[in-house]
């Protein structure tokens, strides 16, 4: 197998970083947007899946409670800083180019927070774990900057990652293009460094108090499993990620599951890849567990005090 191609020729000097992120990033991202209603404490939320789990479906829910909060954060993307690079458009040939400019977009995304933050801004930041430190050093710093940190993790099988990237391709989803990324087939390798990052950044979280609250969930927001900082019980949180990436598929899930790999089957270029996450899938559709193995999934909802007829399970506080 050939060595991966030296795209260190891309990477931007300090000074042209510097000058792109204050003439573009900050007045397209930041500029516009109003303080935090809590200037003492202002609210950031760390939405984390490797690519494919549904972090794009994820943060309208996010969103929108933001907004009837009054809250309008600052949403922070990394990848979708790789469109500022210079170069992103005439890599030759088209697939390096997120590989390309990804070192740049990583430096942004932390100058990002840092602005935000300097700005007393709410945050709403999405993270695919790829790279686990990336994640574990913004959420330090947002924390010591008195920032209410509050992390929801996707907890999502690997066939479930690798159809929604399938799905999202071929099908030409709005997903596929977040705020105008050119329609691209996410690598495997890709997805697979975040599928593993994301356990990573799950166990630093068990031994960090960063986090105000940390909610695992699965696909359509439900909540596996919760932790609050000052609550029992804690140190369960990568556990929870591995234990709910076995639980067989809900029946929404596997409804739509079957339905994405119906809609593939439909394209024969993707035969080789669609033969093979159907493969993956099916122990998640069709094993059995008994319901002491798995934990009860409740909606997640949104709220500015915990309920105490919930116990703040499935609650997430903003």
């Amino acid at each position: 197998m050939p060595p991966p191609p030296d795209l260190s020729a891309y990477r931007l000097s300090a000074a042209e970083s510097e000058a792109i992120f204050n003439s573009e990033i900050v007045p397209q991202d930041i500029a516009p947007l109003p303080p935090s209603p809590n200037l003492e404490s202002p609210l950031a939320i760390l939405a984390v899946g490797q690519t494919g789990a549904g972090k794009t479906r994820l943060c309208p829910a996010l969103l929108s409670a933001l907004a009837a909060s009054d809250r309008r954060p600052a949403h922070l993307i990394a990848d979708v800083y790789k469109t500022h690079h210079p170069s992103y458009s005439s890599i030759d040939p088209s697939h390096l180019a997120s590989a390309a400019t990804g070192p740049d977009a990583r430096i942004w995304l932390s100058m990002a927070v840092k602005e935000a933050a300097r700005r007393r801004l709410d945050i709403l930041l999405e993270s695919a774990c790829r790279h686990p430190s990336d994640f574990t050093s913004l959420a330090e710093m947002l924390s010591q900057e008195g920032y209410r940190v509050i992390i929801v993790l996707l907890a999502v099988p690997a066939a479930l990652s690798r159809l929604g990237i399938l799905a999202r391709f071929y099908g030409d989803l709005p997903e596929a293009r977040s705020r105008g990324l050119p329609l691209r087939l996410t690598p495997v390798k890709v997805h697979n460094d975040s599928y593993e990052g994301l356990v990573k950044g799950a166990e630093w979280l068990d031994g960090n108090d960063v986090a105000e609250q940390v909610v695992v969930v699965r696909r359509g927001n439900l909540v596996a499993y919760a932790e609050s900082r000052d609550g029992a019980g804690k140190g369960g949180i990568a556990e929870a990620v591995r234990r709910e990436r076995k639980r067989p598929l809900t029946e929404e899930e596997k409804k739509v599951a079957l339905n994405d790999l119906k809609t593939l089957d439909s394209f024969p270029e993707a035969a080789g890849d669609t033969a093979l996450v159907r493969k993956l899938l099916e122990p998640l559709i069709h094993n059995d567990v008994g319901s002491e193995s798995v934990s009860d999934l409740h909606p997640l909802e949104f709220s500015n005090s915990i309920d105490a007829k919930h116990d703040g399970y499935n609650i997430l506080c903003i």
